[in-house]
């Protein structure tokens, strides 16, 4: 009888024994597989130590050396979105500022922004340290950088992808309704994301994105015929069972099925093979994730605003620049769709510009015209939206036709004083079958009236510039302007400055002068030195002898430029030039308005010119702008306002010319060669006005040249008015 209770004894023992062994197996195990990476290493895939860890409350942000502290406290709550950003230690230089200054702070707490990066680097990163610092408390979504284990700095980035959506499904797959999947390069418009995702059930397996087939320049991808996958760049969305459904699969992915080196290729062959679903092939697709394909990626230009007001993701975004436009573009959108007053900073100076002006001529406008050729770059936009817009009726209408493309032929305008403009366009629309066999095709054209009233009655457009710190050096016009043998002029020039802004203590600070003058005997330096003493910081002199150089304009001027620094807006003009203190202040408030939406602007001002007094005799003050005083010149481009980097971006003034003019003309003309860089501006400004003075075309050789010094000399000898009564008073015709 003990013999046999022993027994029992011993046969529970060991069952209880087994028991426990098996259940601390198990949780190893299970913890095992959880922490295991996509290939067969042993480790985890994110930096973390390697002992393992249990993850208690607010413990797991804790491994994150660069997150937002503020916003990353609770791990167990539910987020709605999730964003991956793709990336490198090298990219994060120039794309981690423009995500932190941009589309970054217009994510909410519902929200979560993970960047993936390499695991080592051997570089230095305090700049991220200081970026996190500087921007925690402007920031309401928890955003965090995660290095992936065994991952390299490699394009494609295959293995990050893979890695990255593991840990997604490891950590996210039951705390988030949506994943995005996006490069560092690409601007989210998030307002409008989050909106449209909440009219979608995350619970449907749902991959969202541009669909690709590969480009045809490369080798198959092999996706079964009419087959989809989502291309990387533009974004690519995973909902919350599609990513739960996936996550098993990625490790076998990863090892067994690529066929390729495109990392967005293989995701989309991995959810199609064991999620069987493709990427959506919808008609606006291209539209709300919109890739650009260069080759320039201009704000305003590349980028219009029709695409960037339809767009959830624009991809690739150059630099900086053009994240702080979308930015302000999008900013600006918001505040039109709830009739909000613009945003004001504290303690700033604004300007404001208004864009809803036109020129009306009552004889040439109230008839029709032909549609100017710069008009039709806008027109084929309108087009293209009215396509897009056939597309999407002709769709819900489940038609079989659908549009394929249409270009602008032709079109008349005219205006209507009472009301505004009216059009007639005439475009070409080509379109075809969707779901007949064989198909067929068809071409339409359609002519279309439209008219656009002169002002919208419920608000006036117009750009605010914040943020601007209008005291800095930088935001400073400094004038300069180069002489010789001219003292009376030049003394004219300098009075005038000292009238309009030295006597005005307030534009004092605003405004600088430089002159850089060709000495000789008769010089009136003394004078000048004078005037510097009084305002030191105002004028500047610099004297070049002319035993060394022979005077020339060009050369003078880049001379006069290397005395400032990069950053400063310099404002070149004639000695001949006579102003009044409204046309430089408006000078500099463009100068900053235009520089604030864009990376380079030159203003070429079209100033005044005085007729010569050789036919006539009149009594008009100089002052005065009068058709039979003088001319508006077009053509002329020696007055300039730029900042000193983009002259030195063009190679600075021609220096070797030393004859009457050209140089101007071959300045204007280099930043004509980058205008898809630069933004030439060119407006009239009646405050500034040219005194007529002898042009000295006698000594030009060059025949092309001698013929313009001519043509410029005789254009303003006088008006044609003025010519033909002395020509009748003197009776210099025969009878």
């Amino acid at each position: 009888m003990p013999r046999r209770a022993f027994t029992r004894w011993n046969h529970c023992l060991f069952i209880l024994f087994f028991f426990f062994l098996g259940f601390f197996l198990g949780l190893h195990y299970w913890e095992f597989i959880l922490r295991n990476d996509c290939s067969s290493s042993s480790s985890s895939f994110l930096s973390f130590p390697s002992k393992p860890i249990m993850i208690k409350s607010n413990s797991f942000y804790n491994h994150f050396q660069y997150r937002t502290f503020q916003t990353c406290q609770n791990h167990t709550s539910n987020i709605f979105l999730t964003i991956a950003v793709l990336s490198s230690h090298e990219r994060l230089i120039e794309y981690l500022p423009a995500i932190f200054e941009t589309w970054l702070l217009t994510s909410t707490i519902e929200i979560e922004i993970i960047i993936f990066l390499e695991e080592k680097y051997l570089g230095r990163e305090e700049f991220i340290e200081k970026l996190f610092f500087k921007s925690n408390k402007y920031i309401q979504s928890c955003f965090f950088i995660v290095k992936l284990k065994y991952v390299e700095n490699e394009y494609p980035p295959q293995k990050k992808s893979f890695y990255a959506m593991k840990f997604l499904y490891t950590y996210y797959r039951h705390r988030t309704s949506w994943i995005l999947r996006l490069d560092d390069n690409a601007y989210v418009n998030i307002p409008d994301l989050i909106k449209w995702l909440k009219s979608i059930d995350h619970k449907r397996a749902l991959y969202i994105g541009q669909g690709g087939t590969g480009r045809k320049s490369e080798s198959t991808i092999y996706f079964p015929p009419k087959k989809y996958f989502c291309m990387g760049g533009s974004g690519v969305i995973l909902s919350q069972k599609t990513l739960i459904q996936l996550g098993p699969w990625l490790d076998q992915c990863f090892k067994s099925e690529l066929r390729t080196n495109h990392e967005d290729v293989e995701l989309g062959r991995c959810i199609l093979i064991h999620v069987h679903i493709d990427c959506t092939n919808a008609y606006n697709s291209k539209v709300l994730f919109y890739h650009h394909y260069g080759p320039h990626y201009l704000f305003g230009i590349d980028f219009t605003t029709s695409i960037i007001s339809r767009a959830f993701i624009l991809h690739p975004i150059q630099n900086r620049t053009i994240f702080q436009q979308l930015f302000n573009f999008y900013r600006r959108q918001q505040q039109k769709k709830f009739q909000l007053s613009i945003w004001k900073l504290s303690n700033r100076e604004n300007y404001i510009t208004f864009f809803n002006t036109m020129e009306f001529d009552l004889v040439r406008d109230i008839h029709y015209q032909l549609i100017d050729a710069r008009w039709k770059t806008y027109i084929n936009i309108t087009v293209q939206s009215y396509i897009e817009h056939l597309q999407k009726l002709w769709h819900q209408r489940s038609s079989n036709w659908t549009v394929i493309n249409g270009k602008f032929l032709l079109g008349y305008h005219r205006i209507i004083p009472r009301y505004g403009l009216e059009l007639i366009v005439e475009v070409l629309l080509n379109a075809r079958t969707v779901s007949m066999f064989p198909s067929r095709s068809t071409v339409i054209r359609k002519r279309f009236h439209i008219r656009q009233s002169f002002v919208n009655k419920y608000h006036i457009d117009s750009r605010e510039i914040i943020n601007i710190d209008l005291n800095k050096k930088e935001y400073q016009l400094n004038l300069i302007v180069v002489s010789n043998n001219r003292d009376k002029t030049l003394l004219r020039f300098i009075h005038n400055f000292q009238y309009e802004i030295l006597n005005d203590s307030y534009q004092q600070q605003y405004f600088t002068l430089t002159i850089l003058y060709f000495q000789q005997n008769n010089s009136i330096i003394d004078q000048i030195n004078q005037l510097i003493v009084r305002y030191p910081l105002s004028i500047r002199l610099i004297i070049i002898n002319e035993t060394q150089h022979i005077y020339n304009r060009g050369l003078g001027r880049q001379l006069a430029s290397e005395y400032f620094s990069h950053n400063q807006l310099l404002f070149f003009l004639d000695v001949d030039i006579i102003f009044t203190k409204q046309s430089l202040i408006n000078t500099r408030r463009l100068m900053i308005h235009q520089l604030s939406v864009s990376s380079c602007t030159v203003y070429f001002p079209i100033i005044y010119s005085f007729f010569s007094h050789m036919f006539v005799n009149n009594n008009h003050s100089i002052i005065d702008v009068r058709t039979d005083s003088g001319l508006f010149s077009i053509y002329g481009f020696g007055n300039v306002a730029l900042r000193k980097r983009d002259l030195d971006r063009i190679g600075g003034w021609e220096i070797n010319n030393y004859h009457w003019g050209n140089e101007d003309v071959n300045l204007f003309q280099q930043f004509v060669n980058i205008s898809t860089e630069c933004y030439i501006f060119r407006a009239v400004e009646p405050g500034l006005k040219h005194v007529y003075h002898k042009k000295m075309c006698n000594d030009i050789k060059e025949e092309l040249l001698f013929k313009m010094c001519h043509a410029a000399e005789i254009n303003l000898l006088g008006s044609q008015a003025d010519m033909i009564d002395y020509i009748f008073d003197n009776k210099i015709l025969n009878d």
